[in-house]
C-alpha cells in the first residue's frame, strides 16, 4: 500500500501574511508553505495565486492541499485530511461548501443520510479547502494558464476536474469554516460566506459512506430550487415546480407551512427547502442533520441581509428547517395525487434537439400530453418551433390551437439548451471573465427565459386565441438597464459606451395580455442568472 503524503500551501494577500503563517503553522507535519499572490497590486481575482499555489507540487508528495487564508480549521483536520486522501485516494476532495450554493445542499442531503461524503454537483468546485491527487494537481496550471485570469478560479478547477475525470467528493461535516474576513477577490457582495454544516472537531476517522442523490434542494437568492439529476445532465427548477411534478401540491404544502408563527417569504422558502429534503432522503437523524438543517435559512438570506441580521433570524429559522424537514418526512410516507392534466395531446416538431426536450418537460409540468410525434395520433395538436435560420432574434413557434394555428414571435430565448451566440449569452460571459460590457444606451433589448415561453405555448393551447400572432418576450430593457442587470445576476464589472446599428425592431406585446392573459412570471434577473450559472456549469449537459 503506497504511503500517503499530504504537502500543501496557504494562499494569501501579502496583506494577509500572518493570518496564512499561522494556518500553515497548524500542519504538525511542516508540509504546508505559504504562497503569496504575485501581483498583489493587480485587479482583485484569487486566479493569480491559485494556480502559483497548485504549481508547488513536491516530487515525493501523493496528495496536495490548498488552503484559502480566511478560513478557520477544526481541530484535527490535518490528521483528518490525511486519512481522506487515503480513504478516497484518485478524488478530489473539498472540506468546505458555501451555505447557499448546491454542493452545500449536497452535503446537507448526505448528513441526512448519514453519510461521510457528498458527491458534488455541477457547480463550481469548493476551493475554499480543496486536496487533489498529486498528479491531478501538477496538471492544473497548465490547464488555467490558457484562460489569463479571466473565468474564476473555481469555474475553472471545476471544469479540469471534469475535463480530466476526477470527481468531488466533499466531506460531511464539513471541517473548514470562512473566518469573516473581507474577501481579496472581491467577493463581499455574496454576503456573509459559511458552511452548510461545519464541525470544530474533524471525525476521529474517515468513513466510507458516500452519498449521490438524485434530487438535492437548495435555499439561494431567496428562492427555494432543486438540483435534479437528468439524463446526462443536471437540471434546476423551483422546488414548487418540483413538488407538482412529484404529485405533491404547493398549497398543500403551504397550507401546513401556515400553522407555524412566522408567515414570512423568507420562512417559506427555508420550509419548502427543508421539506423537499425531508421528502427526498432516507430515515436518519442525529447532530450533523441538525447542523445542516440549521444552515438552511441564513444561507437563502446571507446576500440580503447585514452578519447580524443572519445571526438574529438563525434560531427561528432553525425551527422552521427542522419542522419542514420533519412535515416532508411525513409527507413521503403517504400517496400522491395523479397529475391533473388538461386533455390536450400534443406533440413537438422541428429540429428537435435539447431546447425541444425541455420545453416538453416544461409543457408535462403544465398538464399537458407531450408524445413522439412519429407516433401522433388524430387529435394531437402540434407545436412547432423554429429553427437557427430565423431571422434577427426572433425565435418563431407554430402552434395548433385546434381550430387553427397560430404564431408565437418569442425575443431571444435565454435560458438551459438555449443559444450560446445571443448578445446576452455574450455578455455574461464578458461578466463571468471580468471584461466591460459594451453599452449602447439608446438600443433596446428584448429576450425570453424558456419558462415563459412554455406558459405561452400554453396559453395559446388553453386560452381562446383569437390574433394569428403574438409577440412574447420576458423583459424590454435599455441597454444600461441589461447592463445592470447582468452585472447584480453574474459579476459586478465595468461598461464603456458604443453605438451600433441595429435593424431588431422592438416587439409590441400587449395583445397576448389582452387576448389570452398572458404575462412573464420570470423576473429579468433571475431569467439572467439561471442563464449565467448553466452556461458556467452545465452547457456541456455532463453530469
Amino acid at each position: 500500500m503506497t504511503e500517503i503524503r499530504v504537502h500543501g500551501a496557504v494562499m494569501a494577500h501579502p496583506r494577509r501574511r500572518a493570518e496564512a503563517e499561522a494556518l500553515a503553522r497548524l500542519d504538525p507535519a511542516g508540509a504546508t508553505r505559504v504562497v503569496l499572490d504575485p501581483d498583489p497590486d493587480g485587479p482583485p481575482t484569487a486566479a493569480r495565486t491559485t494556480r502559483l499555489a497548485w504549481s508547488g507540487v513536491p516530487d515525493d508528495a501523493t496528495h496536495f492541499l490548498v488552503l484559502q487564508d480566511d478560513v478557520r480549521l477544526a481541530d484535527g483536520f490535518f490528521e483528518h485530511a490525511r486519512k481522506a486522501a487515503g480513504r478516497l485516494p484518485g478524488d478530489a476532495i473539498a472540506f468546505y461548501a458555501n451555505w447557499n450554493s448546491r454542493n452545500g445542499a449536497a452535503v446537507r442531503m448526505a448528513a441526512a443520510a448519514g453519510a461521510d461524503w457528498a458527491t458534488a454537483v455541477n457547480e463550481y468546485a469548493p476551493c475554499v479547502a480543496l486536496m487533489l491527487p498529486a498528479e491531478i494537481a501538477r496538471g492544473y496550471a497548465g490547464y488555467a494558464v490558457r484562460d489569463g485570469d479571466r473565468w474564476p478560479c473555481d469555474v475553472l478547477m471545476f471544469r479540469y476536474l471534469k475535463a480530466v475525470g476526477t470527481p468531488i467528493r466533499i466531506a460531511v461535516p464539513n471541517t473548514v469554516e470562512h473566518s469573516g474576513l473581507p474577501s481579496v477577490a472581491g467577493n463581499d457582495a455574496h454576503g456573509l460566506r459559511r458552511s452548510a454544516c461545519f464541525s470544530a472537531v474533524a471525525p476521529a476517522t474517515a468513513g466510507d459512506a458516500l452519498a449521490e442523490h438524485e434530487v438535492i434542494p437548495f435555499h439561494k437568492h431567496l428562492t427555494s430550487e432543486c438540483a435534479v439529476r437528468g439524463d446526462g445532465y443536471w437540471e434546476y427548477l423551483g422546488t414548487e415546480r418540483l413538488l407538482r411534478r412529484s404529485g405533491i401540491s404547493p398549497q398543500e404544502c403551504r397550507t401546513g407551512f401556515e400553522r407555524g408563527s412566522d408567515l414570512s417569504e423568507a420562512a417559506w422558502q427555508t420550509w419548502l427547502t427543508a421539506f423537499a429534503m425531508g421528502l427526498s432522503t432516507v430515515e436518519h437523524s442525529g447532530a450533523v442533520l441538525d447542523q445542516a438543517l440549521a444552515t438552511i435559512g441564513p444561507g437563502g438570506l446571507c446576500d440580503r441581509l447585514l452578519a447580524s441580521e443572519i445571526e438574529a433570524i438563525t434560531p427561528s429559522h432553525h425551527d422552521v428547517a427542522v419542522w419542514g424537514f420533519a412535515a416532508g418526512r411525513d409527507r413521503a410516507g403517504r400517496p400522491r395525487r395523479p397529475r391533473r392534466g388538461t386533455g390536450i395531446r400534443i406533440a413537438i416538431t422541428g429540429p428537435g434537439g435539447p431546447l425541444a426536450e425541455h420545453l416538453s418537460g416544461l409543457l408535462t409540468e403544465l398538464g399537458h400530453d407531450v408524445v413522439d410525434s412519429a407516433r401522433a395520433a388524430e387529435g394531437t395538436r402540434r407545436v412547432h418551433l423554429g429553427d437557427v435560420a430565423d431571422p434577427g432574434d426572433v425565435f418563431c413557434a407554430i402552434v395548433d390551437a385546434g381550430s387553427r394555428e397560430h404564431v408565437l414571435r418569442f425575443a431571444t430565448p435565454i435560458g438551459p439548451h438555449t443559444s450560446t451566440e445571443t448578445l446576452v449569452a455574450h455578455w455574461i460571459e464578458l461578466a463571468w471573465t471580468r471584461r466591460p460590457l459594451p453599452v449602447d444606451p439608446g438600443r433596446v433589448h428584448q429576450f425570453t427565459d424558456v419558462r415563459d415561453m412554455a406558459s405561452a405555448i400554453d396559453a395559446v393551447l388553453t386560452g381562446g386565441p383569437v390574433a394569428p400572432v403574438y409577440d412574447i418576450a420576458t423583459a424590454t430593457l435599455t441597454g444600461n438597464e441589461l447592463a445592470k442587470v447582468v452585472c447584480a445576476a453574474v459579476r459586478a464589472v465595468p461598461t464603456e459606451v458604443v453605438t451600433a446599428p441595429s435593424d431588431t425592431r422592438v416587439m409590441k406585446l400587449g395583445l397576448a395580455a389582452a387576448e389570452l392573459g398572458w404575462t412573464a412570471t420570470v423576473p429579468a434577473d433571475e431569467a439572467v442568472r439561471a442563464f449565467g450559472k448553466w452556461l458556467a456549469y452545465d452547457v456541456d449537459r455532463v453530469r
